[in-house]
């Protein structure tokens, strides 16, 4: 009996119209967003002019070139069309360099060495800084060392050692850098170009998936309020009458969700994940369905859920990052569970499953109790 009902349930949203509008409505909001957003702003690099000296400055740009990549471009240009891009946001920022550039740097004169042309919209110009920086201090190294050398060995000493100072050192004679995430994973520069659009998507299936599971409390809400369900709920249990609508309108959101899901660049990750984050989500909305003052709620918190979803989630910025003491709150959201498990951690979709499946087995076991004549 309980197959065919649920088959009977599953079978009636399949053919209600709402269910078909639903149903469609996800992927289409997620492919939306990944084919609406300029190609340039999803894996394009960051623009940024040089502005060379008529003479001098080969040796910086060629350190300057071996540095462009996924993350930033850097283009040899003249001032006036660095003027130009910048202020049309073609490029975040232009770096100038004074005509006696090579001058100065014989002389290891780097203060005020470069001139820096941001606009208003301007975002990545202190990583610039930095990356100019890097490629200033190779550039003057040697003769940084040349003047150590001479102040503490004399000028006698100076000569032998000079070809020394040219060399490049070997890796494991370098101060290596390493990059890591804020929890401590690793962060490798071209993936973290590539993944903003698959988290993006992702994060908007989550939280669609989230709203169809508030939509769905307040459905089984209302028809177990009803006086057909309020005869059968001492008999059954509210929990048993509930699941298999339940599963009926958690069916769909399943689908739906696979299909936005195709729209990320590794889906099968991300749609494993979804059996236990809707999982948790449903036993979520059963709890709710059982509680009137809670369903009832539900209508003036889904225009919230949205923006607390995004703000409290890695979908589009960590703000741990800014406010650390967020970084709990954020790290156990159900949303964040998911997106971890699509990164590939199974004890986050572990986690989520196993919530789900306690908060049911709690809710058969209250009307267990209540059936057997002890307090609920």
């Amino acid at each position: 009996m309980n197959f065919f009902r649920n088959a009977l349930l599953l079978r009636g949203r399949l053919t209600g119209w709402r269910t078909w509008i639903l149903l469609a409505l996800l992927p289409l909001i997620t492919f939306g967003a990944a084919r609406l957003m300029p190609p340039e702003e999803v894996s394009a690099p960051v623009q940024v002019g040089v502005v060379l000296p008529e003479q001098g400055g080969e040796d910086f740009w060629a350190r300057l070139e071996r540095r462009s990549g996924l993350v930033v471009a850097f283009h040899r240009t003249s001032r006036s069309q660095a003027e130009r891009q910048v202020a049309a946001g073609r490029w975040d920022c232009a770096l100038v360099l004074p005509e006696d550039f090579a001058q100065r740097l014989a002389r290891l004169e780097t203060a005020g060495l470069f001139t820096l042309l941001i606009g208003p919209g301007s975002t990545v110009y202190p990583m610039v800084r930095e990356t100019v920086s890097a490629c200033t201090a190779e550039c003057v190294a040697p003769g940084m060392a040349e003047e150590y050398l001479r102040s503490i060995l004399g000028e006698g000493a100076v000569e032998p050692a000079r070809p020394r100072l040219e060399e490049t050192l070997l890796n494991q004679e370098r101060v290596l850098v390493t990059m890591e995430t804020a929890d401590g994973a690793p962060l490798d520069p071209l993936t973290l170009a590539n993944s903003g659009v698959s988290r993006l998507s992702a994060g908007l299936t989550a939280i669609l998936l989230l709203l169809w599971a508030m939509l769905a409390a307040m459905d089984l809400g209302r028809w177990l309020d009803s006086p057909f369900a309020r005869r059968l709920a001492p008999l059954r249990g509210r929990t048993a009458l509930l699941l298999p609508r339940l599963t009926g309108e958690l069916v769909p959101a399943l689908l739906s969700g696979m299909l936005a899901l195709l729209a990320v660049e590794d889906p099968l990750p991300c749609i494993g994940a979804l059996v236990p984050y809707l999982l948790f989500w449903g036993a979520a909305a059963l709890v709710l369905a059982r509680w009137r003052p809670g369903w009832n709620a539900l209508p003036v918190l889904l225009p919230f859920v949205p923006a607390l979803g995004l703000l409290l989630s890695p979908v589009l910025l960590d703000l741990s990052v800014l406010f650390p003491g967020l970084g709990p709150v954020i790290r156990w959201t159900p949303i964040t569970l998911y997106l971890r498990a699509c990164d590939g951690s199974v004890m986050d979709g572990l986690l989520l499953a196993a919530v789900g499946v306690a908060v049911l087995g709690l809710s058969a076991a209250a009307d267990h109790r209540r059936r057997s004549g002890g307090a609920v």
